[in-house]
């Protein structure tokens, strides 16, 4: 389970998102540790009792497996070992990924047991996503000491608790949840979490199966496209909190239907470089995790979803969002101030087409300088100020199809200010100054705040945000918005 923000027994008004686990964390990406998981075979082992099964941990050594800071792991009893203490505390959570590639359908027998002060946390993910700053989303067995459920499976930085222990829960293909009791898994726990026990987890296409010491535990049919995930990593995982051992050992592995590699296509590898060149780039799939640059998220629980797939006219195949429903995201000083010339490039839908509200704001209430993006009435509209100057432009948001993505963007290279909507250039204004604050204090995504309080809060979808601090060719903005080039609106 994810931190305190995403548990539905704690709700405070506003989190931060983990920042990562080290500053080096650059250098493991450059390496290629968090690169697209390609099927390997297992780590060498000895051979399991369990026909068909593999062992993916050898008992001596953590090959095959990986981490950013793989300090927080270690081999003790002959199990892999995670921990916490009071001299060395922990406030990101730590993920130790196998390396042996997504995986699909597939069985799963792994032992465990989990010591510590309080009721800690803890879990292993599956079929879910390494994000850029090492952390993880999607399914996971979790599990909680000093609970009366114990362990449930769950939905980490998505629809959080997916069905309790003595649950089942059907999704249907509209996300709605019809959950009843499970039988062989209610009443008091048969187990332990302090003392050795077993999961075996069957994931077969929509249906999600936990046992726990051979007992049916709990059980998901998950038929919603937008939120369901068909493959994906495998990681342990040392939740952060207070002093915490947690040990993994006897691993097993049987593939059912192994996973469908995924390569990005030239055009995506080239927008790829473009967005490596940003002063800030925020995946809201995940809430904006990245290694630079990290969002803040404001809100309570049922304000925001994340790592929903992307759907509706001009949707992206892969793309993941998130879905805003009051909530919105900060940070504070994310961009270097002043700048010669930018580009802001913004990709966004509204379900129903009823564009409103904040998008992106560098401009609160009596600012002297920067920029705001908001939408009103089905009119995309940019105010930027800069002293005594101010500059307002405006285009109408596209009607057909209504609930389809839009791609925004607004450049300005010294003197000449454009905002381009889905490719068209349909607002030009001349802006000569020798500089620009794009935002003095804060940056807000997806509201303003007006006496502390969010105020014009945009109930939409948001896919990323990008921001350069130079202006954009028109290749560069055409292969950013997956275009070919850019048309003169007439």
């Amino acid at each position: 389970m994810i931190p305190s923000p995403r548990n539905a027994s704690s709700t405070p008004a506003s989190r931060a998102i983990p920042r990562g686990f080290l500053p080096a964390l650059g250098a493991f990406v450059m390496l290629g540790w968090l690169s697209p998981l390609t099927p390997a075979a297992p780590s060498a082992a000895p051979a399991s009792e369990d026909p068909g099964f593999q062992s993916l941990f050898d008992g001596i050594s953590l090959q095959g497996w990986n981490a950013p800071d793989r300090t927080w792991w270690s081999i003790e009893d002959g199990a892999i070992t995670g921990r916490i203490t009071k001299d060395r505390p922990c406030t990101t959570n730590q993920y130790l990924v196998w390396t042996g590639g997504e995986l699909a359908d597939f069985e799963l027998k792994l032992e465990s047991r989990l010591t510590g002060e309080g009721g800690i946390n803890n879990g292993f993910q599956f079929r879910s996503r390494v994000l850029p700053d090492g952390d993880v989303a999607g399914y996971q067995m979790d599990n909680n000491l000093r609970t009366d459920w114990l362990v449930r499976l769950y939905d980490e930085f998505g629809r959080h608790t997916l069905a309790w222990r003595g649950k089942q829960t059907v999704f249907d293909t509209a996300g709605k949840a019809i959950t009843e009791d499970l039988a062989e898994g209610s009443g008091p726990a048969w187990f332990k979490l302090e003392e050795w026990h077993e999961y075996h987890l069957t994931c077969l296409g929509p249906r999600i199966e936990l046992r726990v010491n051979g007992r049916l535990a709990a059980r998901v049919t998950d038929h919603d496209p937008r939120r369901a995930d068909p493959q994906g990593a495998l990681a342990l995982q040392l939740h952060s909190g207070p002093p915490t051992q947690v040990q993994f050992r006897n691993i097993r592995l049987k593939i059912l239907k192994p996973a469908t590699p995924t390569v990005s296509p030239p055009r995506e590898r080239r927008r790829s470089a473009t967005l490596r060149d940003a002063a800030a780039h925020w995946d809201f799939g995940v809430g904006g995790h990245q290694l630079r640059n990290p969002l803040r998220y404001v809100g309570s629980l049922d304000d925001v979803e994340f790592n929903v797939r992307a759907d509706g006219p001009r949707a992206l195949p892969h793309a993941r969002v998130a879905l805003l429903r009051g909530g919105y995201f900060e940070a504070q000083n994310p961009l270097p101030n002043p700048v010669r010339a930018f580009t802001l490039y913004v990709r966004s839908r509204h379900p129903e087409g009823l564009w409103s509200g904040v998008i992106f704001d560098g401009l609160p209430p009596g600012a002297a300088s920067g920029l705001r993006l908001s939408a009103t009435a089905g009119t995309l509209q940019l105010d930027l100020r800069q002293g005594d100057r101010r500059v307002h432009a405006e285009a109408p948001l596209p009607a057909h199809p209504p609930a389809g993505w839009s791609d925004f963007v607004v450049r300005w290279d010294g003197e000449t200010l454009h905002l381009i909507l889905d490719g068209s250039r349909v607002s030009t204004v001349g802006w000569t100054e020798p500089s620009l604050s794009l935002a003095t204090e804060w940056v807000r995504i997806g509201a303003e705040v007006v006496n502390g309080k969010a105020s014009r809060a945009f109930h939409g979808e948001l896919e990323e945000v990008g921001v350069w601090t130079r202006s954009l060719s028109d290749r560069e903005v055409a292969s950013l918005i997956r275009a070919t080039r850019l048309r003169t609106h007439r």
